[in-house]
Parts: structure tokens; C-alpha cells; sequence
């Protein structure tokens, strides 16, 4: 178990101590779930699933194609709006 102390900034954010960083092995860009109960505040790490990244490279490569038979980004973008407000 990692423990250690830290305080809020003026603009809200949290710094997470170096020793917790590193028992976690925590990087830059590392995305957090954040839960309060009552007067807990909790941090999750959340963790790519296989299964997403898969989702997010066909997601680009679709992307890809879609531009080189000359669809604009605006009309991708609002297909996959449209999409997903249909699912």
C-alpha cells in the first residue's frame, strides 16, 4: 500500500505524491474515475480493455478510408453522431 498526503490547488487540481506515482506505476495522461461518497473522494485508474483499443484503431482506419473517397471530416463526424444517437 502506498500512502502519503497531498492538498487541493486554487484552480481544483490534486497533485498525486511521486512515491504513490510510483508504486502504481502512474504516467502523464493516465485517466482517472472520480466517486465521491460523502466525504471520500476516491481515484480509479482506468485501464484500456483490449476491446476498446480494438474499437478505437477500426474507428480510425474507417476514418482513413472515409477521407480518401472524399468524405469531409464534418460529414464523418456527424455520421457518427448520428449513429450513435441511434444505438
Amino acid at each position: 500500500m502506498a500512502i502519503d498526503m497531498t492538498k487541493l490547488s486554487q484552480k481544483g487540481q490534486v497533485v498525486i505524491p511521486s512515491t504513490v506515482r510510483s508504486k502504481l506505476g502512474l504516467r502523464r495522461g493516465t485517466r482517472f474515475l472520480v466517486v465521491g461518497i460523502g466525504n471520500t473522494v476516491v481515484l480509479r485508474r482506468l485501464d484500456l480493455s483490449e476491446e476498446t483499443i480494438s474499437l478505437k484503431k477500426i474507428l480510425e482506419e474507417s476514418r482513413k478510408k472515409a477521407r480518401k473517397v472524399g468524405f469531409s471530416s464534418k460529414e464523418i463526424n456527424e455520421f457518427i453522431r448520428r449513429t450513435r444517437k441511434a444505438s
